[in-house]
C-alpha cells in the first residue's frame, strides 16, 4: 500500500460562491466544510500526511479558531498563496519525505465516497497518476462572440475534472 500525502487546498476566493464568509468556512450542520473534507482522508491507513492550505490572510484565524480540529486531526496548517497551484507548491514544500503519493483534494468537496477515494489511490499506485472525473451530462454548446449558438458538442469521451487528483510525488514535484 502506498503511503499518501492529501494536500488540501483552502486558500480560494471563492468568488463564485458569494456570501460574506469564504467557502471552505461556510457552515454545513454546524461544522466548515475544510473540517468535513479533512474527515475522508485522516482515518484512511494509506494517508501518512494531511496537510491544509489557507491564504495568508486566513492563516492566523484558522489557526486561533480551529487549532483544537487541527492539533486533534494531525493536519498541518500551511499559508497558501494567491493562486491555486501556489498553495499546492507551499503544501509540497511540506510533505513527509514517506510520501509516495501526493493527493490534491478541493476543501469544498466534502461529498466524495470513500470507494472512489480507493478507486483514485489504486490507480495512481499502478499508473503514477489518476483524478476523479464525471462524465459530462449536460448539453454542450459552443457560442459565438456575439452570443449566437454556433453548434451543440457531442459529450461523447468529455469527462469534468473533479478532485481527489493523485500523483507519484516525483511527477507532481
Amino acid at each position: 500500500m502506498a503511503k499518501v500525502a492529501v494536500i488540501i487546498p483552502a486558500a480560494g476566493a471563492g468568488q463564485r460562491f458569494g456570501g460574506n464568509v469564504k467557502k471552505p468556512f461556510a457552515q454545513i450542520d454546524n461544522r466548515p466544510i475544510f473540517i468535513r473534507t479533512i474527515e475522508l482522508f485522516i482515518s484512511r491507513p494509506d494517508v501518512c500526511q494531511t496537510l491544509l492550505t489557507v491564504a495568508p490572510e486566513d492563516y492566523d484565524v484558522v489557526k486561533e479558531k480551529y487549532a483544537a480540529n487541527i492539533m486533534f486531526m494531525g493536519v498541518k496548517l500551511v499559508r497558501g498563496g494567491a493562486e491555486r497551484y501556489e498553495s499546492v507548491q507551499a503544501a509540497l514544500a511540506e510533505v513527509d519525505e514517506a510520501a509516495e503519493l501526493v493527493c490534491v483534494h478541493d476543501a469544498v468537496r466534502p461529498c466524495v465516497l470513500d470507494t472512489w477515494i480507493d478507486q483514485v489511490f489504486e490507480e495512481a499506485t499502478k499508473s503514477g497518476a489518476a483524478i476523479l472525473a464525471a462524465p459530462l451530462a449536460g448539453t454542450i454548446k459552443r457560442v459565438a462572440e456575439s452570443g449566437a449558438i454556433d453548434e451543440t458538442v457531442s459529450r461523447a469521451g468529455l469527462y469534468e475534472a473533479q478532485t481527489p487528483q493523485v500523483f507519484r510525488r516525483d511527477l507532481l514535484e
